[in-house]
């Protein structure tokens, strides 16, 4: 932390965003690495000779960016990077993975075969009484939880899923069949809070803020392919609107 005291009080940029931009500096140039401890709001606060509101602000700002994150009882230590996914282009979560330097995985919890509700029949041109197949799984990036994905498919076309390996990604899987994702029928995304089975499944607290990405992806010729309802950690996840 070698800036000064003196270089922030000759700016006319507020304190707080000073001290903000500078952490941030040290973060994208490697000074601070993934799994750092920032110094205490007291060192923050003799080295920088400001208020602890002034240094606790600064460090607010970078939790709710996704910079820093607090562990009850140990600190603030810097966050792994956000995984990046451009909303308009449908992007596996592998390949989102992949541009991020970062190492995929994925754990199937369920599949099982049930009765399409009057909405999947809509969302994917079924007609009464028609099955679909239901997977749930945890996808993680680096070890780390990141997304519960509920998916669901029209059973007579997808029911080879049920006799391959879903902990590990899908996409391959539905090219070989001529059936991979190419485009967005609806995709809704909206912030919600965890609730205990979400916390629990992405080993977060409680209330924690979540994307829940609600999507119908098709084929080249609209052919709906699977509806999904994804919940997402918000602070390891951003999204591009080009």
């Amino acid at each position: 932390m070698e800036q000064s005291a003196g270089r922030l009080r000759q700016s006319t940029i507020p304190l707080y965003r000073q001290i903000l931009e500078g952490i941030k500096q040290k973060i994208e140039a490697g000074e601070l690495k993934t799994g750092d401890k920032l110094p205490s709001e007291q060192e923050l606060m003799e080295h920088y000779r400001v208020s602890r509101r002034t240094v606790r602000t600064a460090v607010d700002e970078l939790c709710s960016q996704g910079c820093l994150v607090r562990k009850q009882g140990k600190g603030t230590f810097v966050s792994r990077p956000k995984l990046h996914r451009k909303i308009v282009n449908v992007l596996s979560f592998q390949e989102a993975c992949e541009k991020c330097g970062m190492r995929p995985a994925h754990r199937l919890l369920a599949c099982a075969v049930r009765m399409a509700t009057p909405e999947e029949q809509q969302q994917l041109s079924l007609g009464g009484g028609a099955r679909v197949l239901h997977t749930q799984r945890v996808l993680t990036a680096d070890g780390e939880p990141v997304m519960v994905e509920n998916a669901v498919y029209p059973y007579e076309a997808y029911a080879f899923l049920q006799k391959e390996d879903l902990n590990g990604p899908l996409y391959p899987l539905l090219r070989k069949k001529g059936l991979c994702p190419a485009g967005t029928r609806t995709c809704h995304l909206e912030m919600v809070r965890a609730d205990a089975e979400n916390a629990r499944l992405l080993a977060v607290p409680e209330g924690e803020p979540l994307f829940e990405m609600r999507s119908c992806l098709t084929l080249e010729d609209g052919t709906p392919v699977t509806v999904s309802d994804n919940f997402i950690v918000a602070s390891r996840y951003a999204f591009d609107i080009p």
